[in-house]
């Protein structure tokens, strides 16, 4: 068995404290393309790579933004030295990554073609390690039908862009999958909830058939706070209070109506705003059909409170509006009338009484008459401003306008809980 090279501590990654540096390094005579190797087997080249963080993952794009560095270990005889025994440092020398052989490795499908920041060490025995720093945002696969639930697993491949796996194999040190501070990698909108790599010897990708790749799996998840608090509460609460007005008095139509094109014209505006942080795709979220759902929601109990109140009008129901006038229309006619005066003049005692009196007395009943027909008509049967009574006490004492508002009322309602204990349930196991 092969020992695997040791390839530092955390704080090795970005700079040698204990090297020399020698400008007039590499040796005269030193072949730059010439792999270090005999002619027809590969390099072996020990590799570790570590993510450093996450920055983003774009829907409009589909590409993940991340920062990668990537230490590499293989041996170069053709480096060899002979160190100062009177100086321990030298037995390192520090030389500039493009000035010796090195695998040239690449991120695959990455989109922002920047050059890693490279360096390079070279030991007295011929072993070279070399580091690079990537910032690359790499093209991917993701579907994001699950939007804002959504979670994903992500590969990106990891090789050199000269040399097919017959001539580098990049075999990979021991990597510890928990020894990875996930929440480190972590970004703002996404979790990483694991990370792992792994070799594989013999590729095919879009340059090669047989390609020497390290594949970096990451598995991500969107952190939900954001878009629950400001596009999905917001929506539920609005559906919530379009089905208020089948709650009140079938009778107040002006309260009914206002509350009810409140939550539609809100939610029109809402959805205008909030466009911008739905993703930009082609297919349906599950966000879309839930904002769908809701506006469909809203928007039928809009019409179902003007439907409700044709029928109650179709019955010979009134409004509060048109009760009062009804009521008025009422004391304008008893002001108006004639009492009989007859039977109360001849019945009372004491006829020579005065005009006076007899005039008094007839005022006085005409006015106890106009009292009595508008208490009787304030107190006629009629549903209170907020009650919903229960649909199947409506017998037939009460008109079918009020039997079929409840009915909607107590329907709406558990629809509406029905819908997103659904929506919700089917991605709880997803997510």
């Amino acid at each position: 068995m092969v020992d695997q090279p040791q390839l530092g501590g955390p704080m090795e990654w970005f700079g040698w404290n204990d090297d020399s540096q020698d400008t007039d390094y590499p040796p005269t005579g030193y072949e730059l393309l010439k792999r270090p190797a005999k002619p027809g087997k590969p390099v072996n080249v020990w590799t570790y790579i570590r993510l450093d963080h996450l920055y983003d993952i774009s829907e409009d794009s589909s590409t993940i933004h991340f920062h990668l560095t990537v230490r590499l270990k293989w041996n170069d005889t053709r480096l060899r030295f002979a160190p100062n025994p009177q100086n321990a440092e030298s037995k390192n020398r520090i030389v500039k990554a493009d000035s010796i052989w090195h695998p040239s490795l690449r991120v695959l499908k990455d989109m922002s073609h920047r050059n890693p920041l490279e360096s390079a060490k070279v030991s007295y025995l011929g072993e070279v390690t070399y580091t690079a720093h990537y910032d690359a945002k790499v093209w991917t696969e993701i579907d994001f039908s699950h939007y804002p639930f959504d979670s994903h697993k992500i590969v990106v491949d990891v090789s050199s862009y000269r040399y097919s796996a017959d001539r580098v194999i990049l075999n990979m040190t021991n990597f510890d999958p928990n020894m990875v501070n996930l929440e480190a990698l972590s970004g703002p909108m996404w979790r990483v909830v694991q990370f792992n790599q792994k070799s594989v010897p013999n590729k095919r990708t879009v340059y090669l058939d047989n390609d020497s790749v390290v594949e970096i799996e990451l598995y991500v998840r969107r952190r939900v706070i954001n878009p629950l608090v400001v596009m999905i509460l917001p929506m539920g609460l609005l559906g919530i209070l379009s089905t208020t007005p089948l709650f009140i008095s079938i009778e107040k139509f002006s309260d009914r109506v206002t509350i009810a094109s409140t939550g539609c014209f809100t939610i029109l505006l809402f959805h205008n705003i909030v466009n911008e942080y739905f993703p930009k795709m082609g297919y349906l979220t599950w966000l879309h059909y839930y904002t769908i759902f809701t506006n469909v929601y809203i928007f039928g109990a809009f019409f179902a409170v003007m439907a409700l109140q044709v029928l109650h009008r179709s019955e010979g129901g009134k409004t509060v509006p048109g009760r009062r006038e009804q009521v008025n229309n009422c004391l304008a006619r008893a002001s108006h009338s004639t009492p009989a005066q007859t039977p109360l003049i001849h019945s009372r005692p004491g006829a020579g009484r005065s005009a006076s009196g007899d005039f008094g007395a007839i005022k006085k009943i005409g006015e106890l008459k106009r009292q009595s027909e508008a208490k009787n008509f304030y107190y006629l049967p009629r549903s209170p401003s907020w009650q919903v009574v229960t649909p199947f006490a409506c017998g037939e004492r009460r008109p079918f306008a009020r039997c079929c508002n409840n009915f909607m009322a107590i329907g709406f309602c558990i629809g509406y809980a029905f819908f997103n204990v659904f929506m919700f349930a089917l991605e709880y196991e997803n997510w």
